[in-house]
């Protein structure tokens, strides 16, 4: 991970510290399972290439109350992600990444009729991964968020749970 988050084309829209002091301040809480967010190393071919977690938004009211002003405030999941592996980007990995994690967590989260999802606006690549995973795209504007990944103008994304 800390190599990864240190990486120019992640560290530009993931901004947060690389160092592994931090990194282990970070992200030791779920692995522990101190922190309800549920992280995994996306693969390819055996071989890890991103990483992708999910939270309840319920979990985190605040951060639910910010993306309300899109979606209205609904029992659903967020999701952050990245590829790691430059080389990998732009080879249709990260849709595939985010769409394998949404069917399992309709599966995992029966009651959950939605994801969500914040970008920022000059993070075309990651949009467009949302959009090619079937998020669609539900606001736009500046989120009131104290998280540095959310500076500037953001959309938000959504995708519900398919009807049967």
């Amino acid at each position: 991970m800390a190599e990864w988050l240190s990486r120019p084309h992640i560290e530009k829209w993931w901004r947060e510290a690389s160092d592994i002091a931090a990194v282990e301040a970070d992200y030791g809480p779920m692995i522990d399972g101190a922190d309800p967010t549920e992280g995994f190393i996306a693969m390819s071919d055996a071989h890890s290439i991103g990483f992708i977690q999910r939270y309840l938004l319920a979990d985190y009211p605040e951060w639910q109350q910010t993306v309300a002003v899109g979606v209205g405030v609904i029992p659903g999941l967020g999701i952050d992600y990245f590829i790691g592996e430059e080389a990998m980007t732009g080879q249709g990995l990260g849709p595939q990444m985010i769409g394998a994690l949404v069917t399992e967590s309709w599966t995992t989260y029966p009651d959950i009729p939605a994801v969500v999802v914040d970008v920022v606006q000059d993070n075309r690549a990651s949009w467009r991964a949302l959009e090619h995973a079937g998020f669609e795209r539900a606001w736009q504007g500046t989120l009131a968020s104290d998280d540095p990944c959310d500076e500037g103008p953001c959309y938000l994304y959504v995708t519900y749970r398919p009807t049967p």
